[in-house]
């Protein structure tokens, strides 16, 4: 256990430095700024949220409620530089395709969370991997300077060779619609 989370933090760290695509890093002192927005609840007394501060792009998993439990991990926090196209008003963008977060971990999870950034009217987005897609709702995260900035969170199956389960290569499509059901944005 102890050298799969090591082999985590070494592929995050390369991430951030452009070594290895889709592996988001831990920060060690994450920005103080930005107020977290929770995008998933999904998994019992576990929340995962978002924010953007001091120009990055930050997600946070942490036990829910302040039920911290002795010995064991309560949180982890990645920020990463928020895509420059978040800093600009503009029409409806997905800036990138969303990146896997391990935390909690679980090596016996079928499933990973995935979370992605939006820029402008994009109030929900589809993530097609391994051939099944997932749906979410965008959340508004607070911005400065009249910027329309949102997050995102699915879960979708992790495939087997990769340590986090899946490679960014994996998803195939990632759709942005608006309030009325309209493509807006998308990556293929």
């Amino acid at each position: 256990m102890r050298t799969r989370i090591i082999a985590i933090v070494v592929a995050g760290l390369l991430a951030v430095q452009g070594c290895a695509a889709g592996h988001p890093a831990p920060a060690s002192h994450p920005p103080a700024t930005g107020r977290p927005v929770v995008l998933d609840a999904r998994l019992p007394g576990w929340e995962t949220s978002a924010w953007l501060a001091e120009g990055a792009f930050c997600v946070r998993v942490a036990r829910a409620g302040g039920k911290h439990e002795k010995g064991k991990e309560n949180e982890n926090v990645f920020c990463d530089p928020a895509p420059s196209t978040l800093d600009t008003i503009g029409s409806p963008l997905l800036p990138a395709k969303p990146l896997p977060y391990l935390a909690p971990l679980d090596p016996q999870s079928r499933e990973i969370i995935l979370v992605g950034a939006v820029r402008g009217a994009v109030t929900s987005v589809s993530v097609t991997m391994f051939g099944q897609t997932a749906t979410a709702p965008v959340h508004p995260l607070p911005a400065t300077g009249g910027r329309q900035v949102g997050a995102y969170a699915v879960w979708l199956p992790r495939g087997g060779a990769e340590p986090d389960g899946m490679d960014l290569t994996d998803i195939t499509a990632v759709v942005g619609r608006d309030a009325t059901g309209q493509i807006v944005a998308q990556l293929d």
